[in-house]
């Protein structure tokens, strides 16, 4: 049996504005906003499944997992909803009363990959555990009393059937992963009562390329391997803004670990829920093994 850990990477979260006053373009803010991007419908999963949205609305959120017909997954982020016992808004405690321990390991084929659900503040991010032929995670709000922010379950032969932690690379699964990162970063600015960011996805081979540089020249950081920053990239792709930031991720298997783990990040958080974003695109590359790396670029104009 070959044991590996489970890597988590995050950039240090960005919050950066170019020279020009945000107060001198209130009316190109205001246009922006009245823009209507239209949601996608179904999104592909590293898993043999597609996520589906439940109804249109991004204060309500929550996806099932569809595989010919067959309900093998979902995700709940609505308050007071409940799964597995469970109900969004309850304590950690509550959880580990009910469950225990979550699992140290995942194991696939010869492989098991430790889990660890400690993040870099010392404090309990998620917990998964096996229940009813379920994986369930419980990730918890580290701003919020450690509260139960979300809850997402896979059906155990389905997870298996991966044969590794991650899924296999393929262009479906990263347009999948970046149009699904950008509904879930809506969701929380509709949770906190935000306008919803503009989907500017023409723009997403800039972060697309940034995660590729940061694949092939072995490094991790908000600047690339020649010296650029996140404003040089959006400048050279012809992108007009004023204020811009970006998240950067690395070592989740799927876009909805990844969104968790920056909402518990102070500054990636602050980036995903700051009100002067109009805009924001997502770019997706896979190494080898199919460890996703996900570089998300807010803007407004």
């Amino acid at each position: 049996m070959i044991y590996k850990t489970a890597p988590i990477l995050l950039g240090f979260g960005m919050g950066l504005w170019a020279k020009a006053s945000i107060s001198s373009n209130k009316k190109a803010y205001s246009s922006a906003l009245t823009q209507k991007n239209a949601s996608s419908i179904s999104f592909q999963s590293e898993y043999e499944m597609e996520w589906h949205r439940i109804g249109t609305d991004d204060f309500l959120f929550s996806l099932v997992g569809r595989h010919n017909s067959q309900v093998i997954g979902g995700y709940e982020t609505r308050l007071a909803h409940k799964a597995f016992g469970i109900k969004i808004g309850a304590s950690l405690t509550e959880v580990t009363k009910k469950y225990g321990s979550p699992l140290k390991a995942m194991h696939y084929q010869n492989t098991s990959y430790l889990l660890h659900y400690i993040d870099c503040t010392d404090n309990v991010a998620h917990g998964t555990y096996l229940i009813n032929q379920h994986y369930v995670t419980f990730f918890y709000d580290l701003h919020k009393n450690n509260i139960v922010r979300s809850i997402l379950w896979i059906h155990s032969a389905t997870e298996l059937n991966k044969n590794s932690f991650y899924g296999k690379p393929s262009n479906e699964l990263r347009t999948g992963f970046e149009d699904l990162m950008v509904e879930l970063i809506n969701h929380e600015r509709a949770v906190e009562g935000l306008q919803p960011l503009i989907y500017d996805k023409k723009c997403n081979s800039i972060a697309r390329q940034h995660s590729n540089n940061m694949i092939t020249h072995q490094f991790f950081s908000h600047e690339d391997h020649k010296g650029h920053h996140s404003n040089n990239r959006l400048t050279a792709g012809s992108v007009d803004y004023f204020w811009y930031g970006e998240n950067i991720a690395s070592g989740q298997c799927n876009s909805i670990f990844a969104h968790e783990a920056l909402m518990n990040s102070a500054g990636h958080r602050r980036n995903i829920l700051r009100k002067e974003f109009t805009h924001v695109f997502v770019g997706v590359c896979f190494k080898n093994n199919g460890s996703p790396y996900f570089t998300v670029n807010f803007y407004s104009k």
